[in-house]
């Protein structure tokens, strides 16, 4: 905001100095008066152009330099100001070529104003003051040139930086993001493989056993499974450059969870209200994870037994996710199992996309309702 108020208060303060140096002398080269409208109105139309010279440094530069011939139709007239102001601003945006090209044209008026201005000296003092009109335009112009090539500079030092700055974090980025995967690799990737081995283990044993028994073994294994290709796909993702929605899970898949849940003895079902659509990558597995939470914490606190019901309701430019679980008898180890971090963690990743996370008591059961953002777009969901 202050870098535009100063842009509008040095071409305002230019087209005063281009007006302050007229003189209000509106005497042609014929002998002719022009109208004292033309130059007041001339000059708000250039100030109306420099505003727009960070846009368009180069187009801007070019109608001013046009501008600066009026000299040879009015003499008393130097709208010189303009042109120095857009010299600067080409010099401060634009190649080194062409900065180049631009202070040599701008040097051409300049020199023509002085050299017609010279001639009406006395014959004597004709090169002196020809020389003197050149070397005063031609100091200001450097200035004014020099001043844009120094801006150039320092903005091509401070991108370097910004981008030097940049690539660094990226690196230490990818650094914390190996190590996180090799600890992965090495801690939980190896506890579940265990699991799912000790689960198939003693489900082989199990023949003869209660089928309610290798029933739950199946859904260790089952889950398990599930845990270990998410958990790949992780570290796949950590291991890589690509965003956060390269993760398998996706809403799309939430029949699966569904399916897990059925088989830990839930009674699930689930109510869809609208047509589907295609949700942003982040958006996508927060969905999925706001229903495999709210499923895991119904087998946790509920038990076999809960009945479960899960809503899905697409609005205009959102996606509505209700879970709420009902009866059932909780296993008695149910409080050892929480960390209090799984609802946390959802609640601030929704809050990070813009959503929504609320949760709590509803009757004798229990409630959670996410709001996700969700696009227009409409899909074939199999």
């Amino acid at each position: 905001m202050m870098r535009r108020i100063a842009d509008v208060a040095l071409v305002l303060i230019t087209g005063g100095v281009d007006l302050a140096f007229w003189y209000g002398d509106r005497e042609l080269i014929d002998g002719g008066m022009m109208p004292l409208w033309v130059v007041p109105m001339v000059a708000a139309g250039l100030c109306a152009a420099l505003l727009m010279r960070q846009r368009f440094p180069l187009g801007v530069w070019m109608v001013v330099w046009l501008y600066t011939g009026v000299n040879l139709v009015v003499p008393k007239y130097y709208p010189f100001a303009y042109l120095l102001v857009a010299a600067y601003t080409v010099a401060s945006r634009a190649p080194g070529s062409t900065a180049r090209l631009v202070l040599v044209a701008s040097a051409l008026p300049l020199g023509l104003f002085s050299f017609r201005t010279a001639q009406s000296s006395p014959s004597g003092a004709q090169l002196r003051d020809f020389a003197g009109a050149v070397g005063t335009w031609a100091v200001i112009l450097l200035i004014a040139w020099g001043l844009g090539r120094l801006a150039h500079i320092r903005e091509e030092h401070a991108r370097a930086e910004r981008e030097r700055l940049a690539a660094e974090a990226e690196r230490a980025l990818a650094a914390q993001r190996l190590r996180l995967a090799h600890e992965l690799h090495d801690s939980v990737t190896g506890a579940v493989a265990g699991m799912i081995l000790y689960a198939g283990a003693a489900r082989a044993l199990a023949a003869d056993a209660d089928p309610r028994v290798r029933e739950a073994l199946e859904v260790i294994e089952g889950a398990g499974g599930r845990a270990m290709t998410e958990l790949h796909s992780m570290l796949g993702l950590l291991r890589s450059s690509e965003p956060a929605g390269a993760v398998a899970a996706r809403f799309a898949d939430v029949e699966g969870l569904l399916e897990s849940a059925r088989s830990a003895g839930l009674r699930v079902r689930s109510e869809v209200v609208g047509t589907a659509r295609p949700l942003a990558p982040e958006a996508d597995l927060a969905a999925y994870r706001t229903v495999q939470e709210s499923l895991t914490n119904a087998t946790k606190y509920a038990g076999p037994g809960a009945t479960v019901i899960l809503g899905i309701a697409w609005r205009e430019a959102s996606l509505d996710l209700t879970v709420r679980s009902a009866g059932g008898s909780a296993p008695p180890a149910a409080p050892a199992l929480s960390s209090g971090n799984g609802l946390r963690g959802l609640r601030e990743r929704l809050d990070a996309l813009g959503g929504e996370l609320t949760c709590g008591p509803d009757g004798d059961g229990w409630c959670v309702h996410a709001t996700l953002p969700a696009s227009e777009t409409t899909i074939e969901v199999s």
